[in-house]
C-alpha cells in the first residue's frame, strides 16, 4: 500500500460527499432569499410561502419494465435526494406550503387498501414539517386520474375519495397575509370542461346543473364580488375579495396559450405544447382558462404538471365592466418539479411573499422568485464518476509500479531461477522475469510448451502455457509474493489494489451512509 496516496484519495472523497451529498443542498437554498426586498420600507414581516410542484413519490408501479431490485434502488435514490431538497428548502422557514397537485405518481392507481396507507405514509414521512407548518394541497392527475384508464394502467374508482380523505377537498378558497388564494381541481376541471362542451351548454348554465363541481365552485364564489378588481378604482370588501387586491389562483395544469408560446430563459427545453393522453392534458382548454380567468380575476397564476419552468403572461379581454379599459395582464408561472426523476435536470420550486394589501405600497402586494436545486444526475456523472476512474487509476498505476520493482530487484538471477524461488518454509514463490527477459523475447520461452505436427499435407504447431507462466501471472495480478522479507508488499497488483480502494473507500462509504440516515 501506499498510505500517502490512500489517505488523500479518501481525503477527496470525504470532501466530496459532504459537499455533494448535503452542503450543495443548502448552498442552493441559501442562495435563492424570499423576494422581499419590494418591501424593505415597510414595517410589517412579509408571510412566506413554499410552493412545491410534482414530486411524484415513485413506487413499484412507476417503472414497470424495470427488475424489483432496480426498481427499489431507484426509489431510493429519489427518495433520498428529495429528502435532502426538503430539508434544505425548510431551511427557509415558510409561513406555509401549497402543494401543486402529483405529489404521489400512482395515487390515481387500483391498489389495495393498505398499500396505498402505506405508499401515502411514505409522502408524508419524506415532507414531514413542524406540525405547526399548514400545508395545503391541490389535485394532480397523477393524484385522481384525468379521462379514462387502460387496461394495463387501471384508475381507481376510488381514488377521489382517496385523495379527499388524505390530502383535504378538491376545491378550497383560503387566505394568506390578507389575500384570497384559489385552489382548484384542474384535473376534474378538464373532464368537467369536456362533458360542458359536448352537452352544449353555457358555463353559468352547467354551473346550474351540477353545482357539485369546479365550474360551479368558482363562479359561485366569485359572483358575490361587488367590485371589478382589473378596473383601477378601489374594490369593496365583499365575502370572494378580502382587502383591495386580485386573488392568486393555484392550479395543477396550465393554462392555454399560442402554440409554441416561450417560456422564458429558465426553460430547460422546448415550450408548453397542448396534448393529451391516458391519464393528462398538457393544458386547459382556451375555453376554461378564458372561464378562469375571467371569473376569479387573479393577479399570478401559478401551476405545475409540465416539470419544467415557464413564463408566460395571458391577456384577459374585459367584457363585464362599463368603463373602457385595456385588456389585463395576468402573468403565469409554471413551477419546476421538485424531483429529479421528472425529466428535468434541475429540479426547483418557488417562492412566494406576502405583504397585507393595505400595508402595500404602489399595489406591490406579492413577489416571487423561482429557486434551482442541485443537478443530483451531473453529480453521479460528472463528479463521483469521474472521480472513481482517476482514483481507480492512479491506484492500479501505483501497484503496477509496486510489483514490477518487486519482481526486478533481483535481477541478477538467471531467467529460469526467476520461475522456481524456494522459500525458507520449502513452498515455492512464482516470479515473473525481469524486463530485460521481456525486452529480449527470453520469456516465452521458459513459460510455454509446443508441440509439431504434420496433418493433411501441413505442419502444424500447437502451443500451450506452462506452469511457469500461469503461476506467475497469478503471483503478478494476486497472489504476490510470500517470502518473510516482503509481507508488507507480498499482494499482487489487483489485489493490491482492492486492498487500496477499501482503505480509501470505507470512511466516505460511512460518512455517505451517516448523512442519508440523517435525512432519512
Amino acid at each position: 500500500m501506499y498510505p500517502r496516496l490512500v489517505n488523500l484519495i479518501r481525503l477527496v472523497w470525504l470532501l466530496a460527499i459532504a459537499w455533494y451529498e448535503l452542503g450543495t443542498f443548502y448552498h442552493h437554498t441559501a442562495s435563492c432569499p424570499w423576494p422581499d426586498e419590494h418591501f424593505e420600507t415597510l414595517d410589517s414581516t412579509p408571510t412566506h410561502v413554499l410552493v412545491v410542484a410534482d414530486p411524484q413519490i415513485p413506487d413499484r408501479h412507476s417503472y414497470p419494465d424495470r427488475a424489483p431490485w432496480l426498481q427499489r434502488l431507484s426509489q431510493l435514490v429519489i427518495d433520498l435526494n428529495i429528502r435532502k431538497s426538503w430539508r434544505a428548502s425548510l431551511r427557509r422557514h415558510p409561513h406555509a406550503v401549497v402543494f401543486l397537485g402529483d405529489m404521489m405518481d400512482n395515487g390515481r392507481y387500483a391498489m389495495p387498501d393498505d398499500e396505498y396507507e402505506a405508499y401515502f405514509r411514505r409522502f408524508k414521512d419524506i415532507f414531514a414539517g413542524d406540525k405547526d407548518l399548514p400545508m395545503y394541497y391541490l389535485p394532480g392527475n397523477h393524484d385522481i386520474g384525468l379521462g379514462t384508464s387502460s387496461p394495463r394502467y387501471q384508475f381507481s374508482d376510488h381514488a377521489v375519495d382517496r385523495y379527499t380523505s388524505h390530502f383535504g377537498v378538491l376545491n378550497q378558497r383560503i387566505t394568506l397575509a390578507n389575500h384570497t388564494v384559489w385552489l382548484i381541481d384542474a384535473p376534474g376541471l378538464v373532464d368537467e370542461d369536456r362533458e360542458r362542451a359536448v352537452a352544449g351548454k353555457s358555463y353559468a348554465q352547467w354551473a346550474e346543473a351540477r353545482p357539485d363541481r369546479t365550474i360551479a365552485f368558482v363562479q359561485s364564489l366569485a359572483q358575490s364580488t361587488s367590485c371589478h378588481p382589473y378596473v383601477p378604482r378601489p374594490c369593496h370588501r365583499s365575502s370572494s375579495i378580502t382587502g383591495n387586491t386580485r386573488p392568486i389562483l393555484f392550479t395543477h395544469v396550465p393554462l392555454s396559450r399560442p402554440e409554441g408560446t416561450s417560456c422564458g430563459p429558465l426553460r430547460e427545453r422546448g415550450t408548453i405544447r397542448q396534448g393529451r393522453g391516458l391519464g393528462y392534458q398538457n393544458l386547459l382548454s382556451p375555453q376554461a382558462s378564458q372561464f378562469l380567468l375571467q371569473t376569479i380575476r387573479p393577479a399570478v397564476v401559478f401551476s405545475g404538471d409540465d416539470h419544467d419552468y415557464c413564463e408566460y403572461v395571458h391577456t384577459v379581454p374585459l367584457t363585464d365592466t362599463k368603463r373602457p379599459s385595456p385588456p389585463a395582464s395576468v402573468p403565469e408561472i409554471t413551477v419546476k418539479s421538485f424531483s429529479m426523476a421528472m425529466g428535468v435536470r434541475r429540479p426547483g420550486y418557488q417562492l412566494l411573499s406576502l405583504v397585507p394589501p393595505s400595508l402595500a405600497r404602489d399595489g406591490q402586494s406579492l413577489a416571487y422568485r423561482p429557486c434551482l436545486l442541485p443537478d443530483q444526475l451531473s453529480i453521479y456523472l460528472s463528479v463521483y464518476i469521474p472521480l472513481f476512474v482517476l482514483s481507480l487509476i492512479m491506484l492500479l498505476a501505483v501497484n503496477v509500479r509496486r510489483v514490477v520493482i518487486r519482481h526486478a530487484a533481483p535481477s541478477a538471477r538467471s531467467p529460469d531461477s526467476m520461475h522456481l524461488t524456494p522459500t525458507a518454509d520449502g513452498s515455492v514463490d512464482y516470479d515473473l522475469p525481469p524486463p530485460s527477459a521481456w525486452r529480449n523475447k527470453e520469456f516465452p520461452r521458459y513459460g510455454l510448451w509446443s508441440w509439431t505436427f504434420t496433418l493433411g499435407g501441413s505442419r502444424r504447431r500447437i502451443v500451450l502455457p506452462r506452469p511457469g507462466i500461469v503461476q506467475p501471472v497469478v503471483a503478478f495480478l494476486w497472489k504476490g509474493t510470500t517470502r518473510e522479507n516482503e509481507l508488507q508488499k507480498r499482494a499482487g497488483v489487483v489485489k493490491g489494489v482492492v486492498k487500496d480502494l477499501w482503505e480509501a473507500a470505507w470512511a466516505p462509504l460511512v460518512l455517505f451512509v451517516g448523512i442519508a440516515w440523517w435525512v432519512w
